[in-house]
């Protein structure tokens, strides 16, 4: 459990870490992602589609990746060897904050895509003035092979306007899911 929590923390902070890029004129989330291969893959055309283990399911976040993964031309099945295994993890954090925002409590993989207390601090005596209007998120798909060797990561850390996890998932995973299979450098999105 203390393993699972300082996991927790270290996602959080990486997701908070780096300064906030600004968005594009209308665009609702932003930030970077990239993509390593840590494996041998092979030929695939259908998966499996789960949460972190231990982890509880998230249906509106397994519909957008599902979406994407269908116009990739993959397939989905209880019963694939490959997993594809997703994580959002969020904070709450000031529209002006560019470092990590404060974060107690919450959990990996929540169904809201909000941890249960997030709280952004907003001092006037150190220069703020703006209510909490952003959400910092780490959006993470993980393929696992037949015998549950890691085999891909794509990552996404930014912020958004948004809290409830399908929003966040909606815009960034079918950017993540045109690179399966591939390394790629880090890239500024924005959607």
């Amino acid at each position: 459990m203390r393993l699972f929590l300082a996991l927790a923390l270290a996602l959080t902070i990486a997701a908070c870490a780096g300064p906030e890029r600004r968005p594009a004129s209308g665009a609702d989330v932003w930030g970077e992602l990239e993509a390593g291969l840590y494996g041998e893959i092979g030929e695939f055309h259908t998966l499996r589609v789960a949460p972190p283990e231990g982890g509880s399911r998230d249906f509106d976040m397994e519909r957008a990746i599902n979406k994407s993964l269908a116009r990739r031309g993959y397939e989905t099945g209880e019963d694939a060897p490959h997993v594809l295994r997703y994580m959002l993890q969020t904070a709450l954090t000031d529209s002006t904050d560019e470092g990590p925002g404060f974060l107690l409590g919450g959990e990996l993989g929540s169904s809201s895509g909000v941890n249960e207390l997030g709280i952004g601090l907003d001092l006037p005596l150190l220069g703020g003035g703006s209510a909490v209007r952003r959400v910092a998120f780490l959006f993470e798909l993980s393929l696992e092979g037949p015998d549950g060797a890691l085999l891909w990561r794509g990552r996404a850390a930014g912020r958004t306007h948004f809290s409830e996890a399908r929003r966040i998932a909606r815009p960034v995973a079918p950017l993540l899911i045109e690179r399966l299979g591939r390394a790629t450098p880090p890239r500024a999105f924005a959607r």
